[in-house]
C-alpha cells in the first residue's frame, strides 16, 4: 500500500485537494481505479475535514475514512498512526492511503513514523481522550465504546515508539511512504513569514492554536486542553481526583481558606467550595503545563523544506490581485528553499485544471536519506564555489564564512535587524549594490550601527556562528521569517578537544581518543574546514530570501567580526572572554568559553 502525505496550514486547501484526488480516482473506469482509504488529522474534538469531506460523498462504499482528532499525528498520536496505518494494510483491501495532516503538523515525524517498531505500540497505548484512529462507520458507537475503554484502560501509560531494527519489524514493511505534498496559500505567504507569533498565540495569523498553557474558562471541558501525550494527561486526571479526595475531607474553615487565598467566592455548602477548589486546582495544572511556542513562520518553512510537491493553493485570486511577474516571485522563492521539490501551481478554482494522478499520487519520489538534505539552505552550504546566480524575481541566496576572526558580540548583536522586513517583496528588488556604503564609524573608528535593514528580505538562515566570547562551542544561527534562534551547540569545536588533550599530563588520555580526533581533524582538512591557526572554528551561514542587498549584508556581516587589533589589545584569544555579552546576559563565555573536558 501506497501512501501520500497531505500537509499545510490551516485554510491552505489541503481539504479541497483532498476531495479532488477522491472524486477523480472515482471517476476513473474500474480497471484503473484506486482502492483508496484516507485518514484525516483534526486538532479538535470533532473532525471539521472529515465532515466536509463524507458530506461531499467522494468516499465511496467500498473505500474507508479513518478520523484522527483531539491531536497531532507528528507529535501525541504517532502512535495511533502507526497501528492504523499497519491495520489498513493488513486488510489488503486498499491500493492507496492518502493521509491530511493536521495544520500544526510538521511533515518529517510523519515520515519517521514509517522507520518505527510497529510493535512498539502494540500494548499499552491509551488514548482515553478518543484520539485514535475511528472509521466512518466505527465513530456512531465511539460515545459508548469509551466510557468503557477508559474504566478498563485506566492507568495504563503510553509506551514509547521506537526505531526498528529490522525493515521487516518497521511500518515501511506494511506501507510505503510515496509522496509528500505541501499546500501553500499563495495569499498568505509573506504574512506568515512577517509573524512574530508562535502557535501559543490566540488568534494567531495561521489560523491554528497549539497548546497555550492557559484556558480562560475554569471549568472548561478536559476536551478544550491539549496535553503533550496520554501520559501527562494521566498525570493530570490522578492529581485531580487525589486533590478532591483531599478536599472532601477538610474541614469548611480549611476549604475557605484555600478558597481566599486563590480570591474565589468562599460562600456557600461544603460540596460547592470542594467544586471550586476543583476547578481553581484544574486551572492552575493546566497553565502549568509546556506551550507549544513553535514560531509560525518557522513551522511553515519546515512544511516547505521537507516535500517532494509543492501546490501552490488560490493562485486565480492572487492573480487577480498581484499579478503574473509576483506569483513568479512566490514561485521561485518556493524552489530556492526547497530546490529539489516539484512546484505546482494550478491556475483554475479548486484545483480545477490538476491532474492529480500524474503528479500526487504513484509518483515514487520520497527518499528519507535525500529528503533530509533537500532544504536550500543546506544545498547552498555544500556548494564548492558561490557564483552570483541569475536572480530571477530578486530570489538569492547569500553564502558567508569566516575562519579567520570570530564575531564581536557586541557588534553582532547590533547588525540583527530587518528580518522578517518583505516590503522589497511588493516593490522594487534592491540592485547589487545599492546601499552597501550606508553605514556608520565615527572619526575615531568606533563601531556603531544605525541600519535597521541589513537583513531585509531574509526569509530563511541557518548555519553555525563563531563568537568570540563562546570560542570553545559552536551556536547554532537560524532565522525563519522574524525569528531569530541563536542556541549554543553541546558539541565543542574539534580543535578544542585537541587542544585540551595535548595539555593533559602524558599518560591522562585514551590513546583511543587521540586517534578519533586525529582522524576527524584529518577529514576536516581534506574538506578545506580546518586551519593551522583556529582549527574547525568557522562561523558558516546561508540566507535564503527576496531582493537581498547582498552587498550591505556582507559588508555589515564583516565589520562585526572581532579584529587582529582588538584582539591584541585584551591580550590574545584568553582576553575574548571578558567581552560583553549582550545576547546571553554574560552567561556564554562561564558556560561555552571552553571545554571543560567532560
Amino acid at each position: 500500500m501506497k501512501v501520500t502525505l497531505l500537509s499545510g496550514f490551516l485554510g491552505a486547501g489541503k481539504t479541497t485537494l483532498l476531495k479532488r484526488i477522491l472524486r477523480l480516482n472515482n471517476e476513473r473506469s474500474d480497471a484503473d481505479k484506486l482502492k483508496m482509504a484516507v485518514i484525516v488529522n483534526d486538532m479538535g474534538e470533532i473532525n471539521l475535514d472529515a465532515d466536509e469531506i463524507r458530506a461531499s460523498k467522494v468516499i465511496q462504499e467500498d473505500a474507508e475514512m479513518v478520523e484522527m482528532h483531539n491531536g497531532c499525528i507528528c507529535c501525541t498520536l504517532r502512535g495511533d498512526l502507526l497501528k492504523t496505518v499497519k491495520s489498513l494494510s493488513q486488510e489488503g483491501k486498499f491500493d492507496y492511503l492518502v493521509i491530511e495532516s493536521t495544520g500544526i503538523g510538521e511533515p518529517l515525524p510523519v515520515a519517521q513514523t514509517f522507520a518505527m517498531d510497529v510493535d512498539s505500540m502494540e500494548a499499552g497505548h491509551d488514548h482515553n481522550h478518543g484520539a485514535g484512529g475511528s472509521t466512518s462507520e466505527e465513530k456512531k458507537s465511539n460515545s459508548e465504546e469509551k466510557k468503557t475503554k477508559k474504566k478498563k484502560k485506566k492507568g495504563k501509560k503510553e509506551k514509547k515508539l521506537t526505531v526498528a531494527a529490522d525493515e521487516k519489524k518497521s511500518l515501511f514493511h506494511y506501507a510505503t511512504l510515496d509522496t509528500l505534498v505541501t499546500v501553500v496559500d499563495a495569499l498568505n505567504i509573506y504574512g506568515v513569514l512577517g509573524s512574530i507569533e508562535t502557535l501559543a498565540d490566540a488568534n494567531n495569523i495561521s489560523g491554528m492554536v497549539g497548546n497555550t498553557g492557559a484556558t480562560g474558562d475554569s471549568g472548561a471541558a478536559d476536551t478544550d486542553f491539549e496535553y503533550a501525550n496520554e501520559e501527562q494527561k494521566n498525570a493530570v486526571m490522578e492529581q485531580k481526583k487525589a486533590v478532591m479526595e483531599y478536599a472532601r475531607k477538610l474541614p469548611i474553615e480549611r476549604l475557605q481558606q484555600e478558597l481566599k487565598k486563590r480570591q474565589v467566592n468562599t460562600e456557600g455548602e461544603k460540596e460547592e467550595l470542594v467544586q471550586r477548589l476543583i476547578e481553581v486546582f484544574d486551572k492552575e495544572m493546566r497553565q502549568a503545563q509546556p506551550k507549544d511556542d513553535r514560531p509560525i513562520a518557522t513551522l511553515w518553512l519546515d512544511q516547505i523544506e521537507f516535500a517532494n510537491v509543492i501546490v501552490v493553493s488560490k493562485a486565480s485570486q492572487f492573480l487577480e490581485k498581484e499579478g503574473e511577474e509576483k506569483l513568479g516571485e512566490i514561485t521561485a522563492l518556493l524552489k530556492k528553499l526547497n530546490p529539489k521539490a516539484r512546484i505546482i501551481v494550478p491556475r483554475e478554482d479548486k484545483y480545477g485544471d490538476l491532474d492529480v494522478s500524474n503528479t500526487l499520487i504513484n509518483t515514487g519520489l520520497f527518499d528519507m536519506a535525500e529528503s533530509q538534505t533537500t532544504a536550500g539552505w543546506k544545498m547552498e552550504l555544500e556548494k564548492e564555489e558561490h557564483n552570483p546566480e541569475t536572480e530571477e524575481y530578486g530570489i538569492s541566496s547569500l553564502a558567508f564564512i569566516a575562519n579567520d576572526m570570530p564575531f564581536h558580540p557586541e557588534r553582532f548583536s547590533m547588525i540583527l535587524g530587518g528580518f522578517g522586513d518583505y516590503s522589497s517583496a511588493n516593490g522594487a528588488v534592491a540592485s547589487p549594490g545599492e546601499g552597501a556604503d550606508d553605514g556608520d564609524d565615527d572619526e575615531d573608528g568606533e563601531f556603531f550601527c544605525l541600519e535597521t535593514d541589513i537583513f531585509k528580505g531574509v526569509v530563511r538562515t541557518k548555519g553555525q556562528l563563531w563568537m568570540a566570547n563562546a570560542n570553545g562551542y559552536p551556536l547554532g544561527f537560524q532565522t525563519s521569517g522574524t525569528q531569530v534562534d541563536i542556541k549554543p551547540s553541546d558539541q565543542p569545536f574539534i580543535v578544542e578537544i585537541k587542544e585540551k588533550l595535548d595539555d593533559s599530563p602524558k599518560g591522562a588520555v585514551d590513546p583511543r581518543m587521540v586517534d578519533v580526533i586525529e582522524t576527524r581533524i584529518s577529514k576536516l582538512q581534506d574538506d578545506g574546514f580546518y586551519t593551522a591557526k583556529y582549527g574547525d572554528r568557522r562561523t558558516q551561514l546561508v540566507f535564503i530570501g527576496v531582493g537581498l542587498n547582498k552587498d550591505k549584508m556582507r559588508k555589515w556581516l564583516t565589520k562585526a567580526l572581532l579584529t587582529e587589533e582588538e584582539s591584541a589589545a585584551m591580550g590574545g584569544v584568553k582576553g575574548w572572554r571578558n567581552l560583553k555579552d549582550p545576547l546571553f546576559g554574560g552567561r556564554l563565555a562561564a558556560a561555552h568559553f571552553e571545554w571543560d573536558g567532560k
